[in-house]
């Protein structure tokens, strides 16, 4: 099989609950699903449960609540406006009970150095989720954004990153996708141009996305909403390589300015049962802070039990956490 698929514009990272489609945070990593398969485009934290240090300190918390500084964390890109995660520091075994949200902080959003907006707070309604500061300010690739939260009895944090120009997505086609059997896998390559001016980053994401279909004992049918994520792994050599779950990053070094002809794997889903199948695959051209907060929380977790500390990075200057930026192009094959 050899589908080809133009790129389209792809939404914001959303963790949804698949039977209230609501948006949440903590309980470790979002779920994350492809653009434009939910109805209100969100950004959500990169991560709730790791205290991250200042980029320019190596510090770590190992209690919550130490010091009167402020945890900042926001994932965004171009697809929605900015969303803030604000609470109070905490450790990285801390359990997401334990972290508290600061619901009565000021955030002022700037691009390029230029006042924009005051974020507003939304309050969750959701049990064990956290509230956010939202903007109603769609950013732009290849602009600076830079936040400013303040809060009585805090101290002020401020952090900044710049939405990556994408790269060129020149063309995509879908070689293989093996559904049954042991060797369950499909093949992809998507032909991009980097850009040369700067030192670029990316990150693949795969996912699969349909309406399962289940009849009870009345004969009734119903529709239920599947988002997988799909472990993915490069074939086409590619260095500075960082695995994020079933995701990984890398970086633009051995091509800078030139085309690359990129060749991936990923795991399949059988479409028997489901009425609809989509495949996405993502191409997220992400900012130096973006990768480095992956890069090294993924040595984090691969060195838990050295005896040497490592500190996970962080761009938040008076407090802790990541203000990272990407820009995000989906690429989908209707499987079904």
């Amino acid at each position: 099989m050899n589908i080809k698929s133009q790129p389209h514009p792809s939404p914001s990272r959303v963790r949804r609950d698949e039977t209230k489609g609501e948006t949440k945070a903590g309980s470790g990593f979002p779920f994350r699903g492809p653009k434009g398969l939910a109805a209100v485009h969100l950004c959500v934290v990169a991560i709730l449960l790791w205290l991250l240090s200042s980029c320019e300190k190596d510090f770590n918390i190992n209690a919550n609540g130490a010091g009167n500084e402020m945890a900042i964390n926001s994932l965004f890109n171009d697809g929605s406006p900015v969303v803030v995660f604000l609470t109070k520091p905490y450790a990285v075994t801390a359990d997401t009970s334990n972290i508290t949200a600061i619901p009565g902080a000021q955030i002022q959003l700037y691009e390029d150095s230029v006042f924009k907006e005051v974020m507003h707070y939304v309050p969750s309604d959701t049990q064990n989720a956290f509230g956010s500061y939202v903007s109603n300010y769609l950013p732009k690739p290849g602009k600076t954004y830079t936040i400013k939260a303040t809060a009585v009895n805090y101290t002020q944090a401020t952090a900044s990153d710049q939405i990556p120009v994408p790269a060129e997505l020149i063309s995509s086609s879908l070689q293989q996708y093996i559904d049954t059997g042991a060797n369950q896998k499909g093949i992809m390559t998507m032909v991009f141009k980097d850009n040369p001016a700067v030192q670029n980053y990316y990150r693949i994401n795969v996912w699969i996305s349909g309406n399962q279909i289940s009849i009870n004992r009345q004969g009734d049918t119903t529709y239920t909403f599947q988002n997988f994520a799909m472990m993915t792994y490069p074939i086409s050599l590619v260095n500075d390589t960082v695995r994020d779950g079933d995701f990984f990053l890398f970086s633009d070094r051995g091509f800078n300015g030139q085309e690359k002809a990129l060749q991936i794997s990923f795991g399949t889903i059988n479409p028997y049962g489901f009425s609809n199948l989509t495949l996405y695959v993502e191409l997220h051209t992400v900012s130096y802070a973006h990768y480095e907060y992956f890069q090294t929380l993924n040595l984090y977790r691969t060195t838990s039990n050295s005896a040497e500390p490592v500190f996970i990075y962080s761009n938040v200057n008076g407090g802790y956490g990541d203000f990272v930026a990407e820009h995000i192009q989906s690429i989908p094959f209707v499987i079904k």
